[in-house]
């Protein structure tokens, strides 16, 4: 048995063959010259570890970023908990130069006003401290204000000291 074909189908078939051999010369052609020494791939792998070099810098310096960010943190934590101790202290030595009678009753209401307002700061300032470990991103502003109430603080404290030992001294 023969099998015949007719003629316009053979035409098409044939058209069809060599149009589907050609896309396959074409896609040969484009993966070799793709791979081929100095072609596009090597063009490609140069791009992609320069980008990957790239990243892994930018990653480096983040980690030292976020190191600096929480040994920052922590250093404030630090100054923070010293006020508290400073203001335990003072409020301690405020208390017996009361009973002791040096310092008036209107004094003592004076100088304690200004212990208990820098000592709630202070409390603000512990809570700004503990916003800041718990963002995800740094706010630079919001951290130098953090830095200027604190130095604020600890010159208040000071001048509340200066103020106690003076009392103290009589």
């Amino acid at each position: 048995m023969t099998i015949r074909f007719p003629k316009a189908g053979v035409g098409a078939l044939l058209a069809l063959a060599l149009a589907l051999a050609g896309c396959a010369n074409n896609a040969y052609l484009a993966s070799k010259s793709y791979t081929a020494s100095g072609g596009q791939m090597e063009s490609d792998i140069a791009t992609a570890n320069s980008n990957l070099a790239t990243a892994q810098q930018t990653n480096v310096q983040l980690k030292q970023d976020v190191a600096l960010r929480n040994e920052a943190i922590e250093r404030d934590a630090r100054r923070i908990n010293t006020l508290n101790g400073d203001l335990n202290a003072q409020d301690a030595q405020l208390k017996r130069a009361l009973q002791a009678k040096k310092v008036s009753q209107s004094r003592h209401a004076e100088l304690k006003r200004q212990l208990d307002s820098i000592r709630q700061e202070t409390q603000n300032a512990d809570l700004e401290n503990q916003r800041a470990k718990m963002a995800k991103t740094p706010d630079p502003k919001a951290d130098a204000a953090k830095e200027a109430h604190l130095r604020d603080l600890e010159k208040r404290k000071k001048d509340l000291d200066t103020a106690l030992k003076a009392l103290t001294a009589n």
